[in-house]
């Protein structure tokens, strides 16, 4: 803005010179020594090439023609502004008391070109801020305000050229009306087209003068544009800073995103594809940092309540802060279209391996609290939810302090890590929930009855989903308590052999349901579920396997055929692709458990014949000691009564043999 306001001015003070000599000097020398003054004054090559007309009545003014102002030796794209004409009014009791003051300034089709060079420097620092930026420091002289009660620009064109970004900036049929009194607001008004979108322009700065002397202004900025508005109110500041009420609401965003050479990317419903708001109060600081608080988001039916502040690094920005709200709608499948996100599985080709971007993750670095009443969206109704989010160089932390969901709650932490390749972990625990509803949203399953819990651990490593649910490793538990599966008696099915125990009004009753589980390589291993009920039990074992979408299972009920009588199993073996698995009786694990059951039965039988001929052979061998020895061991005799007898039977035979001996001496 200084390089803009120094060169009205000096256009200004030449006016005033070129009329003064008006009627002493010719036009084309009056055009000659004006150019002469300011291009000394700007450091540049100034031209006037048409002619110039003075007026003295009823107002001391000038119209110049083919107005060209040049731009540094080292750009090449045009000259700092080239207009074709160029006029000027001051009025005579200004001239009459020395003010400074214009009444009117008009450009007709300018052209203005600023450019960055790729080294950093600018087509429009001019001479005279070069001089007064290194001269030396001495007490500055009293200046004297220049009035510009309009500045009228029709017609006109405005490039920005940035070579250390590569970004461009194009301004095309620019009509505006600036106002800049010497001690009064400064306004602007006008339409354009910016980089190939009409926008309308209404702004007023409270105190210019003040603004620039290093102090803060009152800013009121309005813009409109095909589908929608922003408004400003509050002070600013060069530093730039600035603060105040900001408020946005457009319903098409994609005319303002292509001023920055952006495309709207395609919403989902409840993210803004249809409407997008905010208001609250923001805060740009001398340092970079950004603030907004009582912010309130739109984003279609959706309205949050935000807290954020945002503050530069050196690699990427940190976001801080919280968002709140009473309902959040999540994206519902089919609602946004556009590049595959990797996270589709079709059931008849495995899961998808379109490469997951997680670039997203390394645009900024943020801590953010979010609480909301519920969440809404592909079938799925949760709350309150209570989780915290850190992003960390492409690392997302999700710490879950509660979700209500179901009558129950999910706690734990989920991680989605974007460094060297993607993985994603999670350590969380569903407890307490009602099955009826989870199933139906989940599944379209409306028959199960009662309440549950499950936990998981989970690790996957991979780019894409395939990849990631081929390398899952981790381990987890569920326990369901008493509950029932309505439209299917179980117990009647197989103590009757018949199939229609089926429909409405019957329903197989559990007290309980367990099992836990370890995964490898993507598939999942159970060996010990476990069904309780009253009319019996299910048992179950089998594979998962998670990548390739396929499982290998086998249910085992055990049906009481009658009160104390024994249970009936008969295995049903669930396999195939999870798309549409095969349900049958498991005929060779039947078999095989018969086979088992009749080699249990044979080995019980040989081992009773072998007991039958051990307790023979026992007391035939006691029979001949009892003959032998003159004893009556049987087979209650225990070990040390025999021991005992035995003994006494030896020292007696011991004492004869000696009674002998002696008497035969």
């Amino acid at each position: 803005m200084r390089w803009l306001i120094r060169i009205l001015g000096v256009l200004a003070l030449l006016a005033l010179l070129s009329v003064g000599a008006i009627l002493a000097v010719p036009a084309d020398r009056i055009a000659s020594v004006a150019a002469d003054r300011l291009g000394q004054a700007l450091g540049r090559e100034v031209s006037l090439s048409g002619a110039v007309r003075p007026t003295l009545w009823p107002h001391l003014g000038v119209r110049a023609e083919g107005v060209r102002v040049g731009n540094p030796d080292w750009v090449t794209q045009g000259p700092l502004i080239a207009a074709e004409a160029l006029s000027l009014r001051v009025p005579w009791s200004a001239v009459l008391s020395g003010e400074v003051l214009i009444d009117e300034i008009t450009l007709v089709a300018p052209q203005i070109m600023l450019v960055r060079a790729a080294d950093g420097r600018v087509s429009w620092a001019l001479a005279a801020e070069a001089i007064s930026d290194a001269g030396p420091a001495t007490a500055p002289a009293e200046t004297r305000n220049i009035g510009i009660t309009s500045v009228r620009i029709s017609d006109g064109s405005f490039a920005y050229i940035d070579s250390t970004t590569g970004q461009t900036l194009r301004i095309a049929e620019l009509d505006a009306r600036l106002g800049l009194p010497a001690d009064g607001p400064a306004t602007v008004e006008g339409t354009a087209e910016v980089n190939g979108t009409a926008l309308t322009l209404a702004a007023t700065l409270g105190a210019p003068r003040a603004l620039m002397d290093g102090a803060t202004s009152l800013l009121d900025v309005a813009l409109d544009w095909r589908g929608g508005s922003a408004r400003f109110d509050g002070r600013a500041e060069l530093a730039p800073a600035f603060s105040g009420d900001l408020q946005v609401d457009a319903t098409d965003l994609d005319p303002l995103l292509a001023i920055l050479g952006a495309a709207m990317p395609d919403l989902p419903q409840g993210y803004g594809r249809d409407r997008l708001a905010l208001a609250g109060q923001v805060t740009l600081t001398e340092a970079g940092t950004a603030h907004l608080r009582d912010g309130r988001l739109t984003l279609d039916d959706t309205q949050l309540t935000l807290a954020l502040d945002l503050t530069p690094g050196a690699e990427r920005p940190m976001i801080r802060g919280t968002v709140t709200g009473a309902r959040l709608v999540l994206p519902s499948d089919g609602s946004a279209t556009g590049g595959g996100s990797g996270t589709a599985s079709d059931p008849q080709q495995g899961w998808s391996r379109v490469p997951i971007d997680v670039s997203g993750l390394f645009a900024a670095d943020a801590e953010i609290a979010l609480v909301v009443e519920r969440i809404e969206g592909a079938g799925v109704t949760l709350g309150p939810v209570d989780l915290r989010a850190t992003l960390d160089r492409g690392r997302l932390v999700l710490d879950i302090e509660r979700i209500g969901t179901y009558g129950g709650v999910l706690a734990g932490q989920f991680v989605v890590n974007g460094r060297s390749g993607l993985s994603v972990r999670s350590d969380v625990i569903l407890a307490g929930v009602d099955l009826n509803p989870l199933m139906t949203d989940l599944a379209d399953y409306d028959r199960l009855e009662g309440r549950g819990s499950i936990s998981l651990q989970l690790l996957g490593v991979g780019n894409d989903m395939a990849t990631l649910m081929a390398s899952l490793e981790g381990e987890g538990d569920f326990a369901l308590g008493a509950g029932a599966i309505r439209g299917l008696d179980l117990a009647g099915m197989i103590r009757n052999f018949d199939p229609s125990f089926r429909g409405e009004g019957v329903r197989t009753v559990f007290d309980s349901v367990e099992a836990n589980f370890a995964v490898a390589g993507g598939i999942l291993t159970n060996d010990d579920l476990l069904l309780d009920a009253p009319w019996g039990d299910v048992t179950g074992e089998g594979t998962v396997n998670i990548g390739a979408q396929t499982l290998s299972y086998r249910l085992t009920p055990g049906v009481l055929r009658g009160e104390g009588g024994a249970r009936i199993r008969v295995p049903i073996l669930v396999s195939g692709a999870w798309a549409n698995p095969s349900i049958r009786p498991d005929l060779e694990f039947l078999a095989e458990q018969e086979l088992a059951e009749q080699a249990e039965r044979l080995e019980a039988e040989a081992r009773a014949r072998l007991d039958a001929e051990a307790a023979r052979l026992e007391e035939e061998a006691r029979r001949r000691i009892n003959a032998a020895l003159g004893t009556e061991f049987d087979a209650e005799t225990t070990e040390e009564a025999a021991r005992e007898v035995l003994e006494q039977r030896l020292r007696e035979e011991a004492e004869q043999q000696l009674l002998r001996l002696l008497g035969r001496n």
